[in-house]
């Protein structure tokens, strides 16, 4: 039996999808997809970088067959259903937010950085290029010394080739983590960035590389805002992915911080970060990570791993570490994917007894590896040790339910608090829109210091046209 999704349908399962050249991080639902059919095979390239290019699975669905499951049925439908939104030339659209609190640990998809904003964009697809021009007004918190006008969400693409110039201002997601990521998650505001991508994965001919596999590449430069001296400080980032096997999923990355106010900024600064020769004017990080795809007692099951490591600067006496394993089952009208994943981001410099004020930290530049005050890599921030449990159930009538659990220790050098933290995650189409709801409860106060609360609650309301 062939499941045909009605016009209803694909109106509310598009609702998320825009007019871009890739996917982006806003849509944990969609990305649960596109690894379900990853697992399967149809999907055959890596799909662990985002955003993440539509023009790969473009020609996958293509080639698609008939599916042998009811959830993979269901898969291949929800994403050619985003696939079919995306193909409009022009979109607009507005979207609000509250909260009564910032989220302190952020996952893939929807972020809550401030106490409420409006964001209004447009965006335009055309045959070899790509723009969209997104302004956010945000109401932050007291003391904060961000903007209140930012372009966040905002690009502007070139394609030429097999490859894909952006001059952009978007949140990247390096890895396969479920819940966080340790070099490269949207827990930070995006830096704004020109950057440069493989277009399609396909496979090389050279008989050297041919036994890749699939496999993409990005790389950007850009500059971050420090509120600390040096200030204006410069990034570069870098990551590799290949598919050698269908059940084998690999990645490489590297981000640097270097430069900024009152550092050497010149071409042989930049070549001697390149070259990790600079390491008073540099901080280096890298990252590894491995995905399996597999079937156990007749269910699918995906384990990942990745291991980063700080390669210049502070040297850590062993390398941040996350585990995971992901599995889903369902029916050609719902789908339900549980993860279970443990990340470690509590370890010891070389030159200290003790762990604690390491990871993500740097003799450099003294508020880390952060953008206003928010850590790039781990959505739990550094220092912390957290098992995580999720749950996600999706249906094709534009009805969607997610729960996650935690249980946390954060053992900071000043203080050291075990926490549970339960997230609550609803979603439907409302008013033409999609309707988003989030709620979290805390055991205890996640930072009493601050006053921050033991429950929050989140909205978003997006509309498009």
């Amino acid at each position: 039996m062939t499941f045909k999704p009605s016009l209803l349908t694909v109106l509310l399962f598009a609702v998320p999808a825009a007019a871009a050249p890739w996917v982006d991080t806003t849509d944990n639902y969609l990305r649960q997809s596109l690894q379900t059919l990853s697992h399967a095979g149809v999907i055959t390239g890596p799909v662990n970088t985002y955003p993440l290019m539509w023009k790969n699975i473009v020609a996958d669905l293509a080639a698609a067959q008939e599916q042998p499951t009811e959830e993979l049925r269901f898969a291949l439908a929800h994403v050619r259903s985003a696939l079919n939104a995306n193909q409009h030339n022009y979109i607009a659209g507005i979207k609000l937010k509250a909260s009564s609190d910032p989220s302190l640990y952020q996952s893939f998809g929807e972020t809550y950085f401030d106490k409420a904003s409006v964001s209004v964009f447009k965006e335009y697809l055309g045959d070899n290029w790509a723009a969209k021009t997104q302004v956010n007004y945000r109401k932050l918190e007291d003391g904060s010394n961000e903007q209140e006008l930012t372009y966040d969400g905002s690009y502007m693409a070139v394609i030429a080739g097999n490859w894909v110039l952006a001059l952009d201002q978007q949140p990247l997601w390096w890895g396969p983590g479920q819940q966080t990521s340790l070099l490269v998650t949207n827990n930070a505001r995006p830096i704004p960035s020109l950057r440069l991508s493989r277009h399609s994965w396909q496979k090389s001919d050279a008989m050297l590389f041919s036994w890749l596999g699939p496999w993409s590449f990005t790389t950007f430069i850009g500059q971050g805002e420090h509120s600390s001296i040096p200030q204006q400080i410069k990034h570069f980032g870098a990551r590799f992915s290949a598919r050698p096997l269908p059940q084998l999923e690999l990645g490489l990355s590297r981000v640097s911080q270097w430069g900024g106010d009152t550092l050497d900024n010149g071409l042989d600064a930049f070549g001697d970060m390149l070259l990790l020769n600079d390491d008073d004017n540099a901080d280096n990080l890298a990252a590894v990570d491995l995905t399996f795809h597999t079937n156990l007692f007749n269910r699918p099951f995906s384990f990942y791993t990745e291991l980063a490591d700080d390669n210049g600067g502070r040297k850590l006496g062993k390398p941040m570490q996350l585990y995971g394993v992901r599995t889903f089952f369902g029916s050609e009208s719902a789908v339900h994917t549980l993860n279970l994943e443990w990340s470690d981001t509590y370890i010891r410099c070389e030159e200290q007894m003790v762990a604690g004020d390491c990871a993500y930290e740097g003799d450099i530049y003294p508020q880390g590896y952060r953008r206003y005050g928010r850590v790039i890599g781990s959505g739990y921030g550094a220092d912390a040790r957290v098992l995580s449990a999720g749950y996600r159930y999706q249906t094709f009538d534009g009805y969607s339910w997610a729960v996650s659990v935690l249980r946390g220790e954060f053992l900071a050098a000043s203080s050291e608090l075990k926490n549970w933290q339960l997230r609550l995650e609803y979603r439907q189409p409302l008013f033409n829109g999609l309707l988003s709801i989030e709620g979290r409860a805390f055991d205890k106060s996640p930072q009493p210091e601050l006053r921050v609360k033991r429950g929050s609650l989140a909205a978003t309301w997006e509309y498009r046209f």
